[in-house]
């Protein structure tokens, strides 16, 4: 009996392992974005960029958001931008964790822009400017 249920949990476990690497997603296609994050012309230490969809402009797809570490970012392809147009929001700070509550670390506030992008991979950079 013991060879037959491992005989058994042989087929199932590659089976669910299948069905779940198949790549199939719920949803529109989704495509990676890269680039540059920089400040000033230097890079951001680390940070953030988050994609809202432009609903003002039609665009009615999921949003997406990259880490920023030493100047680069990069989506995932599974949760990237669907494309078309979006806004933009850049957070940063010097990489440090803050010594208390008090401290701020943000190398500037919230910088906000907006960005038509492609339905397909791309790269895009962005340099912060000194407001």
């Amino acid at each position: 009996m013991r060879s037959l249920a491992c005989w058994g949990m042989g087929i199932v476990i590659p089976a669910v392992l299948l069905l779940g690497c198949s790549g199939a997603t719920d949803g529109p296609p989704r495509y990676e974005l890269s680039g540059k994050a920089l400040y000033e012309g230097q890079p951001i230490p680390f940070g953030r960029i988050m994609l809202e969809p432009d609903t003002s402009q039609g665009n009615k797809g999921p949003g997406s958001v990259a880490d920023i570490k030493n100047g680069f970012y990069q989506t995932r392809s599974d949760v990237g931008h669907t494309g078309g147009n979006f806004r933009v929001t850049i957070m940063a700070t010097d990489g440090t964790k803050p010594a208390s509550a008090d401290v701020d670390n943000s190398l500037f506030a919230p910088y906000q822009t907006t960005l038509k992008l492609p339905e397909e991979d791309s790269v895009h950079d962005f340099d912060v400017p000194r407001k």
